[in-house]
């Protein structure tokens, strides 16, 4: 699906934003969520999804589920781009910024 130009940053949130999206995928390292406003995914890493130990990210969300994250890393890694996601920092019901200060990341 790669349209012939490189992947750029400027659709993406700028770092630090809270949005909600979409688990797209899950798997044993993480979820990816569906980043709105652009077509790219960020990955939440399993040690990001909860303050707790995650030894299985699927006990935590299903595809379908809509979460909400904080943009916490973006980078240009071989023409791709990768965006790290982080669920522990935002309060799940409200959307709350838990680390306005961004000190836990």
């Amino acid at each position: 699906m790669n349209s012939g130009r490189p992947e750029t940053m400027e659709n993406l949130p700028a770092l630090y934003t809270i949005f909600q999206g979409e688990v797209a995928m899950v798997t044993d390292y993480g979820a990816f969520i569906k980043i709105p406003g652009c077509r790219k995914q960020g990955l939440v890493h399993r040690t990001h999804m909860s303050s707790c130990r995650v030894d299985k990210p699927s006990e935590i969300v299903d595809v379908g589920d809509k979460v909400w994250v904080k943009l916490i890393g973006r980078e240009m890694k071989n023409d791709r781009i990768k965006v790290s996601l982080s669920m522990k920092v935002v309060n799940q019901g409200t959307g709350k910024d838990l680390d306005p200060n961004n000190v836990i990341i």
